[in-house]
């Protein structure tokens, strides 16, 4: 035995040994595989999250690269044959930044189609969950919002209830007067395309080129909750069969959406309530401890040119250029927060990989403790049985050399 323990490095080899110490140390050992393997996936999640940022790395060189065309198209100076070559380099970007967004991937994954954010589905068929973060449990949440023009102010405010919190998120229109935002009796409403946050820091609102509103509330707890509000018009001329808007080509190139006061979605003076049902699915889920709901969601969020509000960006004309300063100051803003967001995944990856090392170890050392062979004590105890099997050994062969003594005698 004294042999066996100093070949194989281990004290208790068999469970007879140490009953106690064979369970106890075997529970370990499989807690110290597990932990290995969560290294990998940890390790592995870390490398999928630097491929997605080394994406946004590049988005966001062309995006300044944009800006830097947007503002030069601005200027009076420029001809319109130079807003034209200065318009199919902003094409070739846009192009680019498109062809990043759905070729970036890892392990045949993509990564950027935001195929790794968190869905959500609400009650209502004009309004659709466009993102929330990990912040928001999964579960079902009401949702009211009324909208309504302050003429006094210039304002439009929004009462939003959602995530258990009420906010009035109030946006300035100070491009338009009193004359260009009518009642409800059926006049035309104009309404600037664009991103406008709240003056109380309760969210922030985008108007698309559809006329759609994004509107992202944020909670007490860091919570947010971003859900687009389709815009159509009521009459049949201008209304697909499902109620969606279609707008001539010119009001889609502009910079000013139009829509009926009386539409569903109408910029002012009008309410609505629904429900909005997260699900908690779609982030990507990295398995870093050993137990079940040791995990780190991981939600990348979603690049594309949409997404970005850069599909209709036009420098051929001034007020185009102007207006595409703004939506490309967006776009960079949306790219670094998305980039805090991973950074953020980063570190926490990093602190995952240096607890499960640092786990890892003292289990070795506490598995060690309890089924290694110390050495010095073992070779000891081995020493002393060679002794005393040398010993037996001698007196064994003295003893039988006395009855042939005797005959020697006897002859």
């Amino acid at each position: 035995k004294s042999t066996e323990k100093l070949s194989t490095g281990f004290k208790i080899n068999r469970a007879g040994d140490d009953p106690t110490g064979y369970a106890i140390s075997g529970r370990m050992r499989e807690q110290i595989k597990t932990l290995e393997k969560c290294d990998i996936n940890a390790t592995t999640g870390k490398s999928m999250i630097e491929s997605a940022e080394a994406g946004m790395v590049e988005i966001e060189d062309m995006l300044q690269r944009m800006n830097e065309l947007a503002i030069k198209a601005a200027n009076g100076t420029m001809s319109a044959d130079d807003r034209s070559l200065v318009q199919d380099e902003i094409d070739d970007l846009c192009t680019e930044i498109n062809r990043i967004c759905e070729s970036s991937e890892l392990n045949e994954q993509k990564l950027l189609d935001g195929g790794f954010e968190n869905t959500g589905y609400s009650s209502d068929k004009y309004v659709r969950v466009d993102y929330y973060n990990d912040k928001v449990g999964a579960g079902t949440y009401s949702v009211s919002v009324s909208e309504e023009y302050k003429a006094d102010k210039k304002q439009l405010e929004l009462t939003v209830s959602a995530l258990g919190a009420s906010r009035v998120m109030a946006f300035n229109y100070p491009m338009y007067g009193d004359k260009d935002l009518k009642d409800s009796s059926g006049n035309m409403v104009a309404v600037t395309q664009g991103v406008y946050e709240d003056a109380y820091g309760g969210g922030s609102l985008r108007i698309d080129k559809d006329g759609a509103q994004f509107i992202t509330v944020k909670g007490d707890n860091g919570e947010e909750l971003t859900f687009e509000l389709t815009k159509y018009k009521m009459d049949s001329k201008s209304c697909y069969s499902d109620g969606t808007i279609t707008l001539p080509d010119e009001l889609l190139s502009g910079s000013v959406i139009v829509s009926r006061s009386y539409s569903y979605r109408a910029i002012n003076n009008w309410s609505d309530s629904f429900d909005v049902v997260l699900s908690g699915k779609g982030a990507m889920d990295l398995q870093v401890g050993p137990v079940e709901g040791e995990k780190i969601s991981v939600q990348i969020p979603k690049m594309s040119l949409s997404r970005m509000d850069l599909d209709k960006v036009y420098v051929t004309t001034e007020q185009g250029a102007t207006k595409a300063i703004d939506k490309v100051k967006y776009a960079i803003a949306y790219v670094n927060s998305a980039r805090s967001k991973l950074g953020a995944y980063e570190n926490r990856v990093d602190h995952a990989i240096s607890f499960i090392a640092a786990s890892n170890e003292n289990l070795n050392t506490a598995v060690a403790r309890i089924a290694d062979t110390d050495m010095a004590m073992e070779m000891t105890n081995y020493a002393n049985y060679q002794i005393l099997t040398q010993a037996g050994t001698s007196m064994l062969a003295q003893a039988n050399q006395q009855p042939q003594q005797v005959l020697q005698l006897l002859q």
